[in-house]
């Protein structure tokens, strides 16, 4: 590691120049001239374009170079202010054993493969001032060079003025230069900051245009990648109408558990910045919407207004969040609410895989001769009003029809809520296989009903049908699956709450399209 040995005289300089400047006024308000040092605020180094351009940060945050072993660097720096009394610094290098660094800034790669810090700093300040300019100096013993780019991005689209992070990842792994030149196909549609990879859409004639964008590799190796983003034109909207098959007018109700509801609507013109659309919504208690999504806070109606600023024009549908409803069908692979309970023994785990419309649940054992796993609902708090939807009905498989020799299992429905008016509920049933009815569809699943105007609660009796019961606990357990020593899969099609029993019928045969008979 190199330093300049002038730096105890400077510093000693520095504070005489400090010590002279303390002079004193005359009585008659006459100044003394006053003498001070001005000392450096920072220091920075100055790179040619090409080599900024080969400048990467690596996973601690450090600034880094690539060099091959043998090449030379002459290194400028600036320090400021420009009147900083003393302007001599010190050149140093971390490790000597893969780069050096002269008196002068010439930084000399020794071996690879491995780095070394280099640091410029002012003379007298050198010692922990934070003053000073860093540079880890990555040395490979040879060029290795690219094979291939990948180039992507958040979007796909963005819109004139808008602005889109490229990346660029650079295979292989351990490629020498980590960086590489942006560049696109159509500069009329879009500009990019070659070093940065940031896209700017500019405006086109055409309402959407195709740009293509360009990586390429900065080691001589001919290598690029590609990826094409479309430029979209900003129109201002005229006119928006909401598709109304959602509306409570219709008789469309939305389920709170279901989360949010993506808005279907037209536009005039049809091709226009759909982002300038200003949407509101009455009553954000009950529901707030972004960009046409609705996302359900809770229970009640809500209207749901979208306006094109440019005219006043608007639209509106109105949406019911009843309490008491329960909608899970399995058809949003990123969110539904519930699957297996995670449980696990005797060297085995229940599991769950999800498809549109359906989850496949994995049992584990739970002895010798039993299989279970537990039903759990994970969105709490699940909320029921047995005067809104009496009827919670799970369709599923039953175990007993997959094996001849699975001769029983037990259905427990484990629950704890508390009422509006802070009344216990408990144990829906309160014990096993307690749903008050059963179905055999024609697909062969099963359909198990709790009618909650006809089983009670082990604690807290008959609903109330006047307030509503919010559970922290939900779960339907699927327990002594016997006899079988081995695991099983079953189906679970659906999880919901009916207005009636002839709901529920008329659900399975006009939705589901089965048959049935009532067991």
């Amino acid at each position: 590691m190199k330093r300049n040995n002038n730096k105890i005289y400077a510093m000693m300089l520095m504070l005489g120049l400090a010590t002279a400047s303390l002079t004193s006024c005359s009585d008659d308000d006459k100044q003394s001239d006053l003498y001070g040092a001005v000392i450096p605020s920072s220091v920075e180094f100055n790179l040619s374009q090409d080599k900024q351009q080969l400048i990467y940060t690596d996973a601690t945050g450090a600034k880094c170079l690539p060099m091959i072993k043998g090449e030379t660097l002459q290194l400028e720096y600036t320090m400021l202010p420009e009147n900083t009394t003393f302007r001599d610094a010190v050149w140093s290098s971390s490790n000597d054993d893969f780069a050096t660094i002269s008196d002068e800034g010439l930084v000399t790669a020794v071996d690879g493969d491995g780095y070394s810090i280099v640091q410029i700093a002012p003379v007298g300040l050198y010692e922990g001032s934070g003053i000073n300019a860093n540079l880890k100096v990555v040395v490979s013993k040879e060029m290795r060079q690219a094979t291939s780019i990948a180039v992507t991005s958040d979007k796909d689209e963005i819109y004139s003025g808008d602005n889109l992070q490229m990346t660029a990842t650079i295979a292989p792994d351990n490629s020498t230069y980590k960086t590489v030149k942006w560049s696109v196909d159509d500069e009329n549609a879009a500009s990019i900051d070659p070093m940065t990879g940031v896209l700017t859409g500019k405006e086109a004639s055409a309402i959407l245009t195709p740009v293509k964008v360009i990586a390429t590799a900065l080691d001589g190796s001919g290598v690029v990648g590609e990826k094409t983003v479309n430029i979209r034109k900003v129109v201002a909207p005229e006119n928006v109408t909401i598709d109304q098959t959602y509306s409570a007018d219709k008789g469309y109700v939305c389920a709170l558990n279901e989360k949010s509801l993506t808005l279907n609507y037209t536009t005039v013109p049809a091709e226009c910045t759909t982002s300038q659309i200003v949407w509101t919504s009455s009553d954000e208690n009950v529901a707030t919407v972004a960009d046409g999504v609705v996302t359900f806070k809770g229970f009640g109606t809500v209207e749901i207004t979208a306006t094109t600023p440019a005219t006043g024009k608007s639209s509106t549908i109105k949406l019911n969040i009843p309490a008491g409803l329960i909608r899970e069908t399995f058809h949003n692979e990123n969110h539904y609410s519930i699957y297996d309970a995670k449980q696990s023994g005797n060297g085995t785990s229940t599991s769950h895989e999800w498809h549109d419309g359906y989850l496949t649940i994995t049992t584990y054992k739970q002895n010798a001769t039993n299989q279970r796993a537990d039903l759990k609902w994970y969105d709490l708090p699940v909320t029921l009003h047995a005067g809104n939807y009496p009827i919670i009905a799970v369709k599923m498989d039953d175990v007993k029809d997959l094996e001849s020799g699975i001769t029983s299992r037990n259905l427990n429905f484990d629950v704890v809520g508390k009422s509006v008016s802070g009344k216990n509920f408990k144990a829906l049933g309160g014990g096993n296989n307690k749903y008050s009815s059963e179905y055999k569809c024609s697909d062969g699943s099963h359909v198990f009903v709790y009618d909650l105007s006809k089983v009670a609660f082990g604690t807290g009796g008959i609903a109330p049908t006047n307030e509503t019961i919010s559970f922290t606990v939900f779960q339907l357990k699927h327990a002594d699956i016997k006899t079988v020593d081995h695991q099983l899969k079953f189906n679970l099609y659906w999880f919901q709450s009916f207005k009636s029993m002839d709901d529920l019928e008329s659900y399975i045969k006009n939705v589901d399209g089965l048959t049935f008979e009532k067991k």
